[in-house]
């Protein structure tokens, strides 16, 4: 480790000394102190500087190799462990990684020997060219608005920098202890929870998919949890399964996408202590941007996702769609440096400014600095001569019982509209006739799908 280093590691150290992992270890042997792993990572044959993939489940493997790999110099890449092989090796290939870390040893990118570190395996990269950015970065992938596995490159810096924004706006200290159950390559988790709780001295219970109610509510009493994440998805499972949460949660934060109002006030109403957070970010903005304290806003700001985080300011410009859509601007310190992966500039990250993000997402600010979106950019197509919100056709799916993901696409050489519904399975099945007839009641004739598909939901899109 250098002088350079932007956070010491014995502060890493005592970060981990305080995490706990509600899954136990494979194997016998203790882990491997930070101190060792960094030096045998630091041996590797590759540069300070390289990009490393980090394809590990929620744990203590992965909190140590993640720092382990940042003191030894290199830029580390978190992505979902259950990702296929060719997955993995693609996204190494577009990244320019130089080595690609995994708990299984069949991942091999340019086929090389994998190499054994700390009880996982590491295979050394060959075949594409290599990319070299500056230790003490990181690059956090995204999805959906930005694409299939693009990513954005941050300085840990303002990675953290953002955690404490985060923290502050949500009331984050070291007395905390918080349920880490979102997959760590959420930047979501990475940021807000994990570098939350080294900033502010907060103690992290790493768990992680899959999600399940009774598992989960149990955890928070079992742990003595006082701070936790969920997304829409998992708080809507929450209350439909009736279950309550334990009163010593102090708070709870939601982001990931719009909470509806109705959710809110049934999450407040049966919890009246509970301290409940909606959020907005992007992983292109550090991620997060700003916060609606629920618990404290009536009925009528339950739309909105609050006001900017101290440091953070938002504006709008004029998209030639009203004042209520127009697009959202993000002005801060923690925007990412540069895209990887895929340069070209696409809605959502685009850099119009010295650290100012238009975000591609669509809305208006009220009198007071609250926020409100409405939509995307990508989102408005023309079907038939007849304007189309994507967004809106999403938003109607997902208001049906059961569905807990939908996809909206226009293909313009045959001019018609396309959705995927992804359903949560009922016990007797999923009927796909009724499913059909409610959806199309509740569209316009000229926003109804030419092609509608209905599959079941899977575990990543019951988490999201």
């Amino acid at each position: 480790m250098t002088s350079s280093a932007v956070v010491p590691q014995a502060e890493l150290e005592e970060l981990l000394s305080r995490a706990r992992s509600t899954r136990p270890r494979a194997g016998t042997e203790p882990p491997p102190s930070l101190d060792a792993l960094r030096a045998e990572l630091a041996e590797l044959a590759i540069m300070p500087g390289s990009v490393v993939v980090l394809a590990l489940p929620n744990g203590d493997s992965l909190l140590r190799t993640y720092f382990g790999c940042q003191l030894a110099g290199y830029v580390p890449l978190l992505m979902a462990p259950s990702t296929p092989t060719p997955r993995i090796e693609e996204t190494a290939a577009r990244m320019g990684a130089a080595a690609v870390i995994v708990s299984r040893s069949k991942v091999s990118p340019g086929r090389a020997e994998p190499i054994r570190i700390g009880g996982l395996s590491v295979a050394l990269c060959t075949g594409h060219p290599l990319e070299l950015h500056r230790p003490w970065q990181a690059v956090l992938l995204t999805s959906g608005t930005s694409g299939i596995a693009t990513g954005c490159l941050h300085d840990v810096a303002a990675l953290l920098r953002n955690a404490r924004r985060h923290a502050a706006a949500v009331g984050l200290g070291a007395s905390d202890r918080v349920l880490i159950t979102l997959p760590m390559y959420y930047s979501f988790a990475l940021v807000a929870q994990l570098l939350g709780s080294l900033v502010t001295g907060a103690t992290p219970i790493v768990s992680g998919p899959p999600f399940t109610v009774g598992e989960f509510v149990e955890m928070l009493g079992r742990e003595g949890v006082t701070h936790t994440s969920l997304t829409p998805v998992l708080v809507s499972a929450l209350l439909d399964a009736g279950v309550a949460l334990p009163a010593g949660l102090r708070a709870l934060t939601v982001g990931g996408q719009s909470l509806d109002p109705e959710r809110i006030a049934g999450l407040l109403s049966r919890h009246r202590w509970l301290e409940l957070y909606v959020t907005y970010g992007l992983t292109q903005a550090g991620p997060r941007v700003s916060t609606l304290a629920a618990h404290r806003e009536p009925p009528h700001r339950h739309r909105s996702v609050g006001v900017p985080m101290d440091g953070v300011r938002l504006s709008v410009r004029d998209v030639g769609r009203g004042p209520r859509e127009q697009e959202v601007l993000v002005h801060s310190d923690t925007v990412f440096r540069k895209r990887v992966g895929n340069p070209s500039p696409r809605p959502g990250d685009e850099l119009v400014g010295e650290s100012v993000l238009a975000t591609g997402d669509l809305g208006h600010l009220d009198e007071d600095g609250y926020l409100y979106i409405t939509g995307r950019l990508s989102d408005f197509v023309e079907v038939r001569g007849e304007k189309v919100s994507l967004a809106s056709l999403r938003t109607i799916a997902r208001s049906l019982p059961g569905v807990v993901a939908a996809t909206a696409t226009h293909h313009a050489d045959e001019d018609v509209l396309a959705m995927g519904l992804h359903v949560r399975p009922a016990p007797g099945g999923i009927d796909e006739a009724a499913l059909r007839q409610r959806l199309f009641s509740l569209l316009s004739p000229h926003e109804r799908p030419h092609r509608l598909t209905i599959r079941p939901a899977g575990d990543d899109e019951l988490r999201k």
